[in-house]
């Protein structure tokens, strides 16, 4: 009999599970655990920056020069991925101060952006971007759908969007009278973006399953 996957406790963890955080209160949190991220991730077996940064690399190919935008980017953890994989010419942004405090010492970001992913417009030009890479960043006080336009704003055309969501996170993802797929599916209809990649993984993060995602951008 296979051994039964059972995911691991960690209080930051615990409260984002709450349905009515808040994106503020989300930001205190990640504030207060910044300088412990990277060493309590660990033992949360974090595989989403690695999953996510081989699907890029796929997409990419030989093309390492690529302008990449890491958002929620936290410590850096996708960037680590990505310069293992020889990408170099990397930008991240995320709404914690403290998290980017701990990306900047990693010296792998090139430039570094405060600012939230939402529905507000991000002092950012349209068409900037080769590809838009995200981890661990969906569910309540988070990122939810209404922050999926951005993105698709931030790329050139042609170029790509890759993420996942973990199904326990999910909740807190919708917007307005959509779920996360139904936004995703809305600027699929809508001729922003095509799909590439949209499957299952069993293990993205501390033993939990969800969705990896990856779009083209029109």
């Amino acid at each position: 009999m296979a051994e039964q996957q059972v995911e691991k406790s960690h209080p930051v963890l615990y409260q984002f599970k709450r349905r009515d955080i808040t994106r503020e209160e989300t930001a205190k949190l990640y504030s207060t655990w910044a300088k412990d991220y990277d060493k309590d991730i660990v033992d949360l077996s974090y595989f989403s920056p690695s999953n996510n940064a081989a699907e890029l690399e796929k997409l990419l190919g030989e093309k390492r020069d690529a302008l990449i935008l890491d958002v929620c980017c936290g410590t850096g953890l996708v960037g680590q991925e990505l310069s293992k994989r020889g990408f170099h010419n990397l930008h991240g942004l995320d709404a914690s101060k403290d998290m980017l405090e701990q990306a900047r010492q990693k010296g792998l970001y090139k430039k570094l952006i405060n600012a939230t992913i939402g529905t507000n417009r991000v002092d950012i030009a349209d068409d900037t971007y080769d590809a838009v890479i995200m981890s661990g960043a969906v569910g309540c006080g988070h990122v939810n759908g209404g922050g999926l336009a951005e993105m698709i704003r931030f790329v050139k055309p042609g170029g790509y969007v890759v993420m996942e969501s973990i199904d326990k996170y999910t909740h807190g993802s919708e917007y307005g009278d959509k779920s996360w797929d139904e936004m995703i599916d809305s600027h699929i209809m809508a001729g922003r973006w095509v799909t590439v990649t949209r499957r299952r993984v069993e293990l993205l993060s501390n033993r939990l399953s969800g969705v990896q995602y990856s779009f083209q951008v029109k």
